[in-house]
């Protein structure tokens, strides 16, 4: 099924605006049964980049592969691996997998460089702006950083099993503008065209909503029940900070461009593109606390015009330190947000006491919750 010319459209004006675009390589386009990883996509991988490049494009690529280029060295077939096998395949595959991307990008006169990261280091502030800075050095000099999951020692990231969510963390963190995951299938159909014959592509989604997850195998707990479902779990993610997301076949030639001629699934956005440091806030950063807020605090951050002073917080729950993240909770206990307190717990433990104590003196309560470093959200998402 051929998408209509206003679908093809919409594709060429989003690539005309592009500047950054992650191509997230998952391991079933990767894997090869008997060489661990086929040597074909990596060249086709490398022309796709090289014809965005020569559009102005920068491009990260966030990339499985290790554990299966690393399984076919070490020998051990396709038998079930335990965590320690699998981190040693994965040390082993991580230097074949960079060789096939530096043999495939090397005609192409691209430089690629290895990046690896566990979700530890997007989840500090430090860490995040330093990774944030790396990234964008490598950028900058018209390298294309490849980046994967350090396999070899993040136990709970092996379990995770793929990059889809990594993928999403990464165009976060280098202000893309545009996520493309390729897999094993041409985007979401409206049922499984492995089971049904007849099941159709469906190239535009507005928003994700309850039917079309469950298209994708997500149950109402939020867990899926295959790749089709990571994959729309993480474009309905980053769709909710302005990140729009597609899904294209990345085993056919020249899929990038096929994509962006109407192939795959396009997952639109209707948010404007948040800056990093608010997507940090609001998506990366593990909250260390609670503030649970008065009516009249409520209500003047529901604004989006006022910062939080001490005199809006009625309790706090949690120990944190200044420059952590907490979560800001109504009085009635429901999360209308999240924002980086100036102050330690400690301190608004002696706030909330003083005015429980009805303490209040007009000019003297401090600011505790900046407005440039909150991130508030809508009902819808709360």
């Amino acid at each position: 099924m051929i998408p209509d010319p206003e679908e093809r459209g919409l594709r060429t004006e989003i690539l005309s605006s592009v500047r950054t675009l992650v191509l997230k390589v998952g391991s079933t386009v990767l894997a090869s049964p008997r060489a661990g990883v086929n040597t074909r996509v990596f060249g086709v991988i490398a022309r796709q980049v090289a014809w965005l490049r020569a559009k102005g494009i920068r491009v990260v690529i966030v990339s499985s592969g290790a554990i299966a280029a690393g399984r076919m060295k070490l020998v051990f077939g396709k038998k079930n691996l335990t965590l320690a096998m699998k981190q040693a395949a994965a040390s082993v595959g991580q230097s074949r997998l960079m060789w096939g991307y530096e043999r495939a990008f090397s005609p192409h006169r691209l430089m690629v460089s290895q990046v690896l990261l566990t979700p530890r280091d997007v989840v500090r502030r430090n860490r995040f702006t330093n990774l944030e800075r790396t990234l964008e050095t490598l950028l900058s000099l018209g390298v294309v950083p490849v980046v994967n999951e350090n396999d070899s020692v993040a136990t709970e990231e092996i379990r995770f099993g793929d990059n889809d969510r990594l993928s999403a963390l990464v165009s976060g963190t280098v202000k893309a503008d545009f996520l493309l995951i390729l897999s094993d299938v041409d985007g979401l159909y409206t049922a499984d065209p492995s089971r049904v014959p007849t099941a159709t592509p469906i190239h535009h989604v507005d928003k994700v909503t309850s039917e079309v997850a469950s298209l994708a195998g997500i149950s109402r707990s939020g867990f899926g029940t295959g790749g089709m479902a990571s994959k729309v779990l993480t474009a309905c993610w980053a769709n909710r900070w302005g990140l729009p997301v597609g899904i294209v076949n990345g085993r056919e030639d020249s899929p990038v461009e096929r994509f962006f001629q109407g192939a795959g699934t396009l997952f639109s956005a209707r948010e404007k593109l948040w800056p990093a440091k608010k997507v940090w806030i609001g998506f990366f950063a593990e909250p260390s606390g609670d503030l649970i807020l008065d009516e009249g605090a409520s209500e003047a951050l529901s604004r989006g015009k006022s910062s939080l002073l001490a005199a809006g917080i009625s309790r706090y729950e949690g120990i944190f330190e200044p420059g952590e993240v907490v979560r800001l909770l109504s009085h009635s206990g429901r999360e209308i947000g999240r924002g980086i307190c100036r102050l330690p717990s400690s301190a608004v433990a002696q706030w909330t006491h003083r005015k429980i104590e009805k303490e209040r003196s007009t000019d003297s309560w401090p600011l505790v919750v900046h407005r440039n470093a909150m991130v508030l959200w809508k009902k819808e998402e709360e």
